[in-house]
Parts: C-alpha cells; structure tokens; sequence
C-alpha cells in the first residue's frame, strides 16, 4: 500500500483508538475571522511598495491531540494585478473543510463575503495527495481574503516565502511520541525562529524570477514534509516509510500501481516481442525497435510516477496513456527482448530537485526507463514524438533519479550529452538602396530540431507558420520557403527562405550601415542583477553558429568591420567568437557561441554575466559600406 494512503489509515486509527498524545500550546499569530481594521485601510505595504499583494500572515499548526493540520491564510490585494491571489492553492486531504472571507472597506466599514461551497474544489493531485482550491468572492484591489483550511495528516509542503511579500510565515508541529516525520529545507531567506517544532519567518522579501532558473520552487524558502515513521508499540502497529533509498525502492516494486506490473505475466507483449526479434539481430537494434515500437503510444500529457490502469494492456490496445504507462510498458518490452531494464524514477524540474542528502517518496513524480547494454547504460523516454532515442525530455532533465532494479537500488545522474544546436546562414546581397536580398537557412539539431517541429506544428498551416516568423522580424518579407526532414526525427530540421529585409539598414550620407548578425538572439544581457543567489540553469549545452556572406552593392566598399575577437570562460565553459573577413566584394562574418555545461553557480555568476555583456556589445557593432 502507498505510504500516503496507509499514514492516513493509522491517523484515522489513532483518533478511533483514543491513543494519549503529548498536549502542546503555542499563541498563534493570527484568528480566523479577525481582521485588523489598519490592513483593511492598508493602500500599499511600506517594505515593498511596488507589491501587487502581500500575504500578512501565513500560519499552520498541526495538533498532537487530534491530529489536525490548521492551515490560516490572510492576504491584503493591493494592485488589480493581486486580484489573482483571489484563486488559492494548498496542500489539503481528500477530506478537508474550508472556510473563508473576503472583507472589503466601504464608506469606512468592514463588509463580509463569505466563500461559497461551489467554490471550494478538492483536487486529487496524485496517489495519495490533494490540493484544496479556491475561488474567493468579490475580490478587488483593498480587499483582504481570510482562509482556514483544515484536514488530519501533515501538509506534504510549506512555504515561507512566495512571489510577493511575506510579513509573517509561522508553522508549528507539535511533538507526537508515534510519529516521525523528515522536514527538507531549501530557500535562501533565513528563518526568524528555528526550534524542534517551531519555525517562522518575518518580513519575508517577494522571490523575485531571474532568466534561467530550474524551477522557482527550488529556491523559495520551503520546507517539504514527509511521514517517515509511525510506531505504536500498544497497539503492535511499526510502518516506516521512506527512511531509506532502499525503503522507497521496497514501496515502489510492491505497489499496484508500478512493481506488480513486473510481476505479472506480459502475455500482451508477445506479438510484438515477437515481430521485433524477427527484425533485429543485435541488442542495440532491438533497443531501438522497441523505443519506436511504444513511441506510437500517444502521451496524453500526464505526467506520473503511477501507471493508470490495472493492465498496461489496455493501454498499449488503446495507444494512449500517462507517462508512466508509456515507460513503464517501455521497460516491461525490453526485458521481454533480454536487455537489462528497470525503471527510473525522478523528479521532474515542474516539480523541484529530488533532495539526494535525505530520503523522499512524495517528491518523485515521474518514471523513465533505464537499460544497460555490454558498458553503456540508455535513459530513455518515449513520450515525446519530436525527440530521438538518446535525448529525454527536458523537463525532466532535473538532477539524480532512483533506479528501481528487481533486487537493489542506486542513485543514477538524470544527463544527457546533447546540445541546442542550431546553424544559420545568410547568402543575402544588399542593394544601394539599403535593401537586402537572398537566401536563410536554419538548421536545427537535438533539441532545437524538437523545438523547431514542436513551433511549426502549433500553427493551422504553413501561411499561418511565415506570417509569424514574418511579424517576429521586422521588415521581414519570405518570398519562398521550404521545409525537410520536418517527420524524420533522426535528421536535423532544415528551414530554407528567400527572402527580402527592409528597414534592417541605416543609410548616412554615402554609408550604409548593416548589422552582422541577423536575428540575434541576445539583443541585451539576459543577466542583470549585480547578485545571484541561485544557480544559471540552461538545462542543456548550446551552441549557435551564424554565417552571413554580403554581396556589397556596386560602386561601394568596405569602410569598417567589427574587430576579431574570441572570448572564453575560464574552463572553456562559455566562448564566443567573432570573425570578419572582407573580400573583393563582399563581406562574410561567422558567429559562434557556444555553452559547454547546463549549469553554473552562483559564484559565476559574475564572470557569466561579464562575458554575456561583451558578447551583446559585439553583437552591437557594425559592418559600415562607404560609395567610392
């Protein structure tokens, strides 16, 4: 049985047997239904003036004695755009009661809309997990929205710091002599008080985004809470949960929903166990046939550690399924065809980093397939139609996952060695009038191949696709377009244009002006804060190449280009160079940029942004056309 769903059977177990608990009393910092007459008048909050809301108090307390988890939430809307805080989320259990307010000031008294039933939505999340949602009433800009949620068990998480300001976060677990329970802390704002069963912050400061982080929720200062002991002595009652890799991995393979599918017979899998032995004679051809053979199952963009239905049977009948029934159908076929498989399981980058210093069941939410053949080991994921057998999916690209084999465990890097690349050319001739004519092609590899077939396929027709590539570049024109390899995923997606720019040339008195990179990407320096206390996260290796040859017109020479240059990180693990060379009557410039690692520190942080600084100046100069 899932830990979460048997915790919740023994909390039931605890209230019915009438075991004696610790009693434990602490003021709490707020009440329900009490609000201060000053946040009502409150028109901005003085330690962050530009908040479009601040959260002024944020209190859980769980009780020993009943083993209630209280849940109160009170936030002040300060600008139109803070109306949103009106729709809330929370952690919650399949049976929780919600109540709540939301008070305005008018002609300088308080008025009370109470939240309706119909507003309240308890949404089952995963196995064993629940959010509550609401939608409060009559939210406008100075109202304050009053909360209590209550349910028995523990929050799986909670947050001291948000998006927008916080002016008191506390939360208070009461001792309980049956139950332990493991806490992983992450977040960068230090807490104001920090005992054995007390935590709170004050004036917590907004997280604010920065370009290239994994995923924000790493970074808020949070705890994640999982059970990971009841012990009744009693009652005769010992579950631990996951104290150990090995624990989760003994949880996984004797769950329904996951391990007893390896355990089963696979009778469903024969024909095609069948048909791709006949067609390969290597194991590494019988991997690929197998990946493609569970590629055509469609991914209904679910994303899950838990299969949905009692026989990946049906699923592999219907071809549709969550992405856990894809892989794990995935590993179930590569057994069948003698290759050493066994499930992955992970943490995707929506759902934060998997804390590797400590132990969590909660926090995996995804399963790939994992297959050695002679040294070398394949992570793969059949989920995604765009990608080749050797990439996965980035987002789930997040750091270590667990490998679940039949008899053991062992924690595994969730890296792949590939790359956004993409190589453009322009042929173009630029005529006296500032005008420039000819060919561009785009070719994407790896991920950016996937990224280029995913962006055409979203529009209704291949008009509708240049019409947007026309309006991202002004005074584009395509005259003609072509497109391969757009099914074949094992070749790079080539885009080819003819095309006419207007408007991309400055003419002065007898100069044309032209920029040498086209289309640049970075057109300012993505990093500007003068600190970071997060790592850059580009999530895979990049490299961008770009090639112009310029026809200059008659009558005209080159009068100026940008100077040489090639710049590097230490390590090599950013370069950029640029390179100009003036022929008899023409101009040809090769940009490269290259990315050499996913992820940078934030003692780096510095030299990074140095380094994109130079590079968007450089980008910046000139290719000057003077008439002779």
């Amino acid at each position: 049985m899932n830990a979460k769903l048997l915790s919740k059977k023994l909390f039931m177990m605890f209230i019915l047997l009438g075991i004696s608990v610790l009693v434990y009393a602490q003021k709490a910092p707020m009440k329900y239904g009490k609000v201060d007459k000053a946040d009502l008048e409150m028109k901005a909050y003085p330690a962050d003036t530009s908040a479009a809301a601040v959260i002024l108090c944020n209190y859980g307390y769980f009780s020993s004695q009943n083993l209630q988890f209280v849940h109160q939430v009170r936030i002040k809307i300060l600008k139109e755009e803070g109306k949103s805080w009106g729709n809330y989320y929370a952690p919650a259990a399949e049976k929780t009661d919600v109540k709540g307010q939301t008070v305005n000031l008018e002609n300088g008294a308080p008025v009370v809309s109470k939240l309706n039933k119909e507003s309240i939505f308890i949404e089952k999340m995963n196995k064993g997990r629940y959010r509550a949602r609401v939608a409060m009433p009559n939210v406008k800009v100075g109202s304050v929205i009053d909360l209590e949620i209550v349910y028995t068990g523990l929050p799986n998480y909670w947050r001291f710091q948000e998006s927008i300001p916080v002016r008191w976060s506390e939360l208070v677990l009461e001792p309980n002599q049956y139950i332990k329970f493991r806490k992983n802390q992450s977040g960068y704002v230090p807490l104001a008080i920090s005992t054995a069963d007390r935590w709170a912050a004050g004036n917590v400061p907004a997280f604010k985004p920065e370009p290239y982080v994994n995923n924000a929720q790493n970074y808020l200062s949070r705890f994640d809470i999982e059970i990971s002991l009841i012990n009744i002595p009693e009652r005769g009652i010992y579950r631990e949960y996951a104290t150990t890799w090995e624990s989760v991995a003994d949880i996984l393979r004797a769950d329904n929903d996951f391990g007893v599918h390896f355990k089963t017979p696979s009778f469903f899998l024969n024909s095609l166990e069948k048909q791709i032995k006949s067609e390969a004679t290597t194991p590494e051809q019988r991997l690929a046939k197998a990946y493609e053979a569970i590629r055509k199952i469609k991914w209904n963009k679910t994303e899950s550690l838990w299969a949905s239905s009692g026989s990946l049977g049906t699923i592999l009948d219907k071809k549709v399924g969550n992405s856990a029934d894809i892989n794990l159908l995935l590993t179930l076929l590569l057994r069948k065809l003698d290759i050493d498989a066994n499930p992955l399981v992970l943490s995707t980058r929506a759902n934060g980093v998997l804390p590797v210093y400590s132990v969590s069941l909660d926090k995996l939410n995804y399963v790939i397939a994992h297959a050695v053949i002679g040294d070398k080991s394949y992570l793969l994921d059949a989920t995604d139609e765009t990608l080749t057998m050797d990439l996965l999916p980035k987002r789930v690209i997040n750091g270590p996952g667990l490998l679940v084999r039949k008899d053991g465990q062992a924690m595994v890097d969730v890296t792949v060695p590939a790359k956004d690349k993409t190589i453009t050319m322009f042929d173009l001739k630029l005529s006296p009038e500032g005008v420039l004519t000819g060919n561009w092609s785009r070719s994407g590899f790896q991920y950016s191949a996937s990224d280029l077939r995913k962006k055409y396929r979203i529009f209704n027709s291949r008009d509708e696709y240049l019409k947007s590539v026309e309006n991202s570049h002004f005074g584009l024109s395509v005259e003609d377009y072509q497109i391969d390899n757009l099914d074949s995923i094992n070749n790079p997606v080539v885009e080819k244009y003819t095309i006419e720019m207007k408007n991309q040339v400055t003419k002065s008195n007898n100069q044309l002006i032209v920029n040498p990179v086209q289309f640049c990407k970075w057109k300012e320096n993505p990093f500007k804060s003068e600190t970071r206390e997060y790592p850059i996260d580009f999530t895979t290796n990049l490299e961008e190449t770009q090639i112009l040859k310029l026809e200059v017109p008659a009558g005209y020479q080159v009068e100026k280009l940008p100077e040489n240059v090639r710049m590097a990180l230490p390590d090599n693990a950013a370069t950029f160079l640029m390179q100009c060379t003036a022929m008899e009557n023409a101009v040809q410039v090769i940009f490269r940029l290259n990315i050499n690692k996913p992820v940078f520190l934030q003692t780096e942080y510095l030299d990074l942004k140095a380094f994109f600084d130079q590079l968007v100046k450089k980008q910046s100069e000139m290719i000057i056309i003077k008439k002779v």
